[in-house]
């Protein structure tokens, strides 16, 4: 049986340098983190953020969120250098006349992620576990789509959904 390999950390040692050439070259794709309330949630997505090199994230709820220490905690160190903005409905609506927005959400439109192709300049749109993407956000994505579940439960957790969707959205701009 293969060995799990030890970490490696390839950072160079001119961390400030790695961290401008990141910041450089993001993949166009972004996050709106619409109405999500867990701290935990909100730390999880921004260490998805800076893992995937997503051009921003956008926070719509109470800014002062971002300040808990549970979400720094969480988040680590990444808030410091992922690009991110607390956006109201107004804001939010004008970002969606520029870029796409696409929703992570079952809705009686929504398609499984495996059939919705992705286009640069989209911001994935994700909502609160119980109660999903906010009515006045989701009105304004073009398009949902959704993960299949095949268990007992009818949902998953918000971070590792995300996860999936937007490494699978890279996967698709990088092969085009």
């Amino acid at each position: 049986m293969p060995k799990q390999s030890t970490f490696y950390d390839d950072r160079p040692e001119d961390l400030q340098a790695y961290i401008r050439n990141i910041s450089n070259n993001r993949h166009p794709l972004s996050l709106l983190l619409a109405g999500i309330t867990d701290v935990r949630n909100i730390g999880s997505l921004f260490r998805l953020a800076d893992a995937a090199r997503l051009a921003h994230l956008y926070f719509y709820g109470p800014a002062e969120l971002l300040e808990h220490r549970k979400v720094r905690r969480v988040a680590r160190a990444t808030l410091d250098y992922v690009p991110h903005s607390v956006v109201d409905l107004e804001s939010a609506q004008a970002l969606a006349k520029d870029h796409i927005f696409l929703g992570l959400e079952i809705t009686d439109q929504s398609l499984p992620y495996t059939q919705v192709e992705a286009q640069a300049e989209t911001v994935l749109v994700v909502g609160q576990e119980a109660h999903g993407i906010p009515p006045e956000i989701l009105e304004l994505c073009r398009q949902t789509m959704h993960l299949p579940m095949y268990g007992v439960n009818t949902s998953m957790n918000v971070a590792m959904a995300a996860g999936i969707a937007v490494y699978d959205q890279i996967r698709q701009l990088k092969t085009h």
